[in-house]
């Protein structure tokens, strides 16, 4: 399993930087054309073989992409707004199913191992939008006065950091204290609810 993960670890790293700029020569590979169109609804932006991906299908891809970025809103905005990104996710795109396409003719999806994996990934795609709808919106902004306080208290601390940098350090902290809390109270209250029982006998 080890070796399935660095594996995609590497697929990752190959697809961002390693072969992109090949794979965007229609003339060259004849494996795929781009279409310009601004229209939604029956519009292909990109054929990978016998693949076609829609612009409607692109654009859920692209959003779950900016969904997963660890930036904040804002920079989330900046980063649609820049035509560029759009661009080079198609290509990485593209990218992936043209590896895709590979490892499903040679069989990948039905392995055992593989299949777990998707499971587990799956699982826990849908653990983080859940929580993102139940818990996030709860989170109470942190005053002013607090951070301040905080921030006081633990100059120490922060010595020779930028106090901006300092005091959205400790945001975030209480934060997710916030968040943890939430997460503690919701799983202790799930396992009032179910019957869970673990196997003694067994070593783990």
């Amino acid at each position: 399993m080890k070796k399935l993960y660095t594996g995609i670890i590497l697929c990752f790293i190959m697809i961002i930087g390693g072969f992109a700029p090949y794979l965007v020569n229609e003339n060259e590979r004849g494996t795929f054309t781009f279409a310009q169109t601004t229209k939604k609804a029956s519009t292909w932006v990109a054929k990978v073989d016998d693949k076609t991906i829609t612009l409607a299908e692109f654009e859920r891809e692209f959003g779950v992409h900016v969904y997963s970025l660890p930036i904040v809103e804002e920079d989330k905005e900046k980063y649609v707004g820049d035509e560029m990104n759009k661009k080079r996710f198609l290509t990485n795109l593209i990218n992936e199913y043209l590896i895709y396409n590979k490892a499903n003719q040679e069989g990948y999806l039905n392995r055992d191992d593989v299949q777990a994996l998707i499971e587990a990934v799956s699982r826990r795609a849908v653990i983080q939008i859940y929580l993102s709808e139940k818990i996030e919106p709860t989170l109470e902004e942190i005053p002013d006065e607090q951070i301040e306080a905080i921030y006081n208290q633990n100059k120490k601390l922060y010595a020779g950091v930028d106090i901006d940098i300092a005091r959205q350090d400790i945001r975030m902290k209480l934060l997710q204290k916030q968040y943890n809390d939430s997460l503690n109270d919701l799983i202790d209250s799930l396992m009032g609810e179910a019957k869970v029982v673990r196997n003694q006998e067994i070593q783990l």
